[in-house]
Order: C-alpha cells, then sequence, then structure tokens
C-alpha cells in the first residue's frame, strides 16, 4: 500500500533519525551488511516510486552520563580561550543546564541527553548575533542563534526561550513568566506553535535536498518525532544544501524575533519592541550578576 508520510525518526526508536535518502533499491546494502555499522532502512512504496531511507543513532543516556565523562578540568579548558562575552553566556548555559538537571532529580527522574555538549559552539552562535535594533530583535536573535548552534545535550528550545527572556528581563522587563523547565505553565498553549515552527525550520534546514527527494516521487509529509509533521509543499526546498542553510537560518532568526515581540507584548512590556537594545556589554554584565548568584545559592 503507498503512503504519503515518511518518518524522520525510525518508528521503532527515535534516537535513529533521518540520515539519507535514495530511490536505488540496493542502496545501504554495504551498510546493513557491516556488522560495525549501527543502522536502520525503512522502505517506503511512495505513489510515484518507492524510496529508502537510512537511519542512524544519535547520543542517548542522561546527563549523569555526562556528569561521569566531563570533567571540570574539560569545561574550563574549553572555556578559557574564549571572548568575554561567549564566556559568560557559556557559563550561563551550563548553569542552566545543571538547575534543569537539578529539577528532574528532584522529580524522580533523569535528565535524557541525545547530543553530545557541545560549549564550544557558543562562540560561533555569539558571533551571529546582532546587537542592533529592538530590544525584541536582540532577544530573538540570541534566542535563534543558540537554537541553531544547540551547544546543550538537551532542552535547546527551552534554554533559548529562556534565554531571551533573560535579555529582556535585562532590558527592564519586570514579567514573571515560567522558565519553561517543567509542562506545567499556562503559556503553553502559544508558546508551542512558535516550538513546532521552530523544528520544522531546523529540519528543512538540514535536508532540503532529501525532502526534494521525497517530494518528487510523491511524499506529502515528513513526521518528526512527537507527531510534528511537516508539509512539504510549505517549505522552498528546490535550491542548493548551502543556501537553504543560510535562508533557513535567516527564516529561524525572523521567527524567533517574532516570538520574542510576542513575549514582551503578553508580558505587558510591549514597548521592548520599539526600545533600541541593551547593549552587548549591559547585557553581559546583568548576566555575571545571575551567574554570580546562582554559584553562592
Amino acid at each position: 500500500m503507498t503512503t504519503r508520510v515518511v518518518q524522520q525518526h525510525h518508528p521503532d526508536d527515535i534516537n535513529y533519525s533521518l540520515e539519507d535518502v535514495s530511490t536505488d533499491p540496493d542502496a545501504f546494502e554495504d551498510k546493513l551488511s557491516d556488522p560495525t555499522a549501527d543502522v536502520k532502512v525503512m522502505d517506503y512504496p511512495l505513489p510515484d516510486g518507492d524510496v529508502r531511507v537510512l537511519y542512524t543513532p544519535g547520543v542517548s543516556g542522561t546527563a549523569d552520563d555526562l556528569d561521569r565523562e566531563i570533567s571540570p578540568a574539560q569545561l574550563e579548558e574549553d572555556l578559557e580561550p574564549m571572548d568575554p562575552t561567549s564566556r559568560v553566556i557559556a557559563i550561563w548555559l551550563l548553569q542552566f543546564f545543571t538547575e534543569m538537571q537539578q529539577e528532574e532529580q528532584e522529580n524522580g527522574s533523569e535528565l535524557a541527553i541525545y547530543k553530545n555538549l557541545e560549549i564550544k559552539r557558543v562562540p560561533e552562535a555569539i558571533n551571529h548575533v546582532s546587537w542592533n535594533g529592538s530590544a525584541t530583535d536582540v532577544a530573538g536573535s540570541l534566542m535563534s542563534n543558540l537554537i541553531l548552534r544547540h551547544s546543550l545535550p538537551n532542552a535547546n528550545h527551552r534554554t533559548g526561550i529562556t534565554m531571551a527572556q533573560t535579555y529582556l528581563e535585562a532590558a527592564g522587563a519586570n514579567f514573571e513568566t515560567p522558565k519553561t523547565h517543567t509542562e506545567e505553565y499556562e503559556w503553553r498553549e502559544w508558546v508551542d506553535p512558535y516550538i513546532i515552527e521552530s523544528k520544522r525550520l531546523l529540519t528543512v534546514r538540514r535536508h532540503n535536498l532529501y525532502f526534494l527527494t521525497l517530494k518528487r516521487i510523491g511524499c506529502e509529509t515528513v513526521r518528526r518525532k512527537h507527531d510534528i509533521e511537516i508539509p512539504l509543499d510549505d517549505y522552498d526546498l528546490d535550491m542548493h544544501y548551502h543556501e537553504a542553510w543560510e535562508k533557513y537560518a535567516e527564516l529561524h532568526e525572523a521567527h524567533c524575533i517574532e516570538f520574542a515581540e510576542e513575549l514582551a507584548t503578553r508580558g505587558g512590556v510591549g514597548n521592548l519592541v520599539q526600545e533600541p537594545a541593551l547593549s552587548e556589554e549591559g547585557f553581559i554584565d546583568f548576566l555575571r550578576t545571575e551567574n554570580s548568584s546562582s554559584e553562592t545559592e
């Protein structure tokens, strides 16, 4: 029976995600016959032809596994060469991750991980942040670029959203919204669509050419884990990989700025949509104070 839906994550194990696509019926046989290759393959009968999809695993485990694998000395070695702005933000990220880990433990569970800690990527993210424009422009730019570089092993969107909120607070906002650590918060109904579209943009950014192949043989939807559907007709796929990488990064930043504007408006500080941005130096001073407070608690 034909289908018009292809899974981004393997239906039997969501730790395996789409890595390659081929219309060759014998594709990936070398990997399947290699006992050292950890892969899964699925065949999809699409309306205009069959396609094979290769799935490969990501990192799995818990944050406690990271604690055993990464020493404080290694973290300090990673932080030492960073510029002052990146270093302060990296320390904030690590403290935020620790807070989430502690909260999960208090709730009787462990914080799962699905990628390696890549704190070295923070300078790359910060180098792409624009500190000009309005306060919400910068909040959205920070949020987007931290999400795009994904330096933490989990909670990518929670981290980005909380960074946007923290910047708005530094810029003068005085509102109480949840830090999105847990599921119990009133604003989930309006926040979730932003997170879902962000995940769609990130996935298309990585896989535009694979998705173009799928679309050309009749696939209408790629379905991510947690039933997030990506309607292929809604996205421009027909471009070079490098062009898509840049285009969808720009679209993602615009999307996050829109989120920051709604966050400010809903928080009663809609003036920050027009107010000039807080300077990089001013924000880093604010974060230094937050970092120091966290260390003394």
